[in-house]
């Protein structure tokens, strides 16, 4: 396993500053402020108030999205438990934050899955923040994945919703990814676990980890499940309210890995990317272009090719019934039809005749010797 054993703040050079910002307009400043507000002073009242609190500016297009999202979850979270992030200073100090976090590391056209996106973050607010992006997402509890589709529907954002589990879906074939963005779903070890059979699938993982990161990647290296697997840290800051330091960290195969913290991602891109509810263990719209069984997630064996001196076993039973059935023939030909005698070969009949012929003769000279 390759990792970073430092902890080494993010510096920024001269090509991070010239990437794409979230908002697919000029670079803008992301990271939260010291202008936000202390706990227990007053609530603002507004999106942009809160936005405001954290230095984050957006487009007005996206502040309209974002705020009509905000009142369609806390609609949701009336009838079931979505979030406990109800007013606009949570809203954006923790989901929003949180999922710009991801948009900074993302790159250009990927295609994403959000795992458990629970009440829609950070897959809905990445959809707003990066349109350029092709995000599903994924929900294992039917009804918040109903609350989360009819979301989505509302806000005009056609994103699919997969109803079960991801690693049944990557299972059922026909699902490819560039990333796997992950935050407040499992451990490290269990997602190592979880994933382990399908990384043909995607290519890397993006986690939201908080202070007890560092905890997770000790017992995963423990039972050995980073083998072959690069642990970088792309991505940190400090959460305002609680001061306790967040990380996004990135796990992608060693062979894939660019330095220092890059991956190598596949040529990839939907023609046709299907919206709405999906059900459980249903194909993706790359099975066309699968083998059955790449879809079923097996791996193709190869065809075993006899050794020198060795016959198939195919060819050998061929051979068999081929015997077997001119064997037939021949008996076939000997005994006639049924209930026939067998056929007299030519010779032996004119044999037979010139003995019958002899046998007569003696017998007339017999018969003229006799009185």
């Amino acid at each position: 396993m390759v990792e970073d054993n430092t902890i080494p703040h993010l510096e920024k050079d001269d090509s991070e500053a010239a990437q794409p910002s979230v908002t697919g307009g000029e670079p803008h400043e992301v990271q939260p402020t010291e202008s936000a507000a202390e706990p227990g002073t007053s609530a603002p009242q507004t999106l942009e108030e809160a936005l405001a609190e954290y230095g984050i500016s957006l487009f007005p297009e996206q502040i309209r999205q974002l705020d009509r999202y905000f009142h369609l979850r806390n609609e949701w979270n009336a009838q079931m438990n979505l979030t406990r992030h109800t007013d606009y200073r949570k809203f954006v100090g923790r989901d929003i934050i949180d999922t710009l976090s991801f948009a900074r590391v993302l790159q250009p056209d990927e295609v994403v899955l959000d795992v458990g996106t629970g009440s829609g973050v950070p897959g809905i607010i990445l959809a707003i923040l990066r349109p350029d992006l092709q995000i599903a997402l994924c929900e294992s509890v039917g009804k918040r994945a109903r609350a989360v589709a009819d979301m989505c529907e509302k806000l005009e954002l056609p994103l699919p919703v997969l109803v079960g589990k991801a690693e049944n879906f990557l299972a059922a074939g026909g699902w490819e990814f560039h990333s796997l963005v992950i935050r407040a779903v499992a451990t490290l070890l269990e997602l190592m676990r979880w994933f382990k059979p399908y990384w043909p699938c995607f290519d890397r993982m993006l986690l939201l980890k908080g202070p007890t990161w560092v905890e997770e990647r000790g017992q995963a290296r423990h039972y050995g499940v980073m083998h072959g697997y690069a642990l970088r840290i792309v991505d940190r800051y400090t959460i305002p309210d609680t001061g306790a330091e967040s990380v996004l960290l990135q796990v992608c195969p060693e062979d894939r890995l660019v330095p220092p913290r890059g991956c190598q991602l596949r040529k990839l891109r939907y023609e046709i990317f299907p919206t709405g509810l999906i059900t459980p263990d249903r194909p993706g719209p790359l099975a066309r272009f699968q083998s059955p069984q790449k879809q079923s997630g097996k791996k193709e064996s190869p065809a075993q090719t006899p050794q020198h001196g060795q016959v198939k076993t195919g060819t050998r039973r061929q051979e068999k019934s081929s015997q077997s059935k001119k064997s037939g023939k021949a008996s076939r030909s000997t005994t006639g039809q049924a209930g026939q005698a067998p056929a007299t070969d030519p010779s032996q009949k004119a044999k037979m005749k010139s003995r019958k012929r002899k046998g007569d003769q003696k017998e007339k000279e017999r018969g003229e010797k006799s009185p």
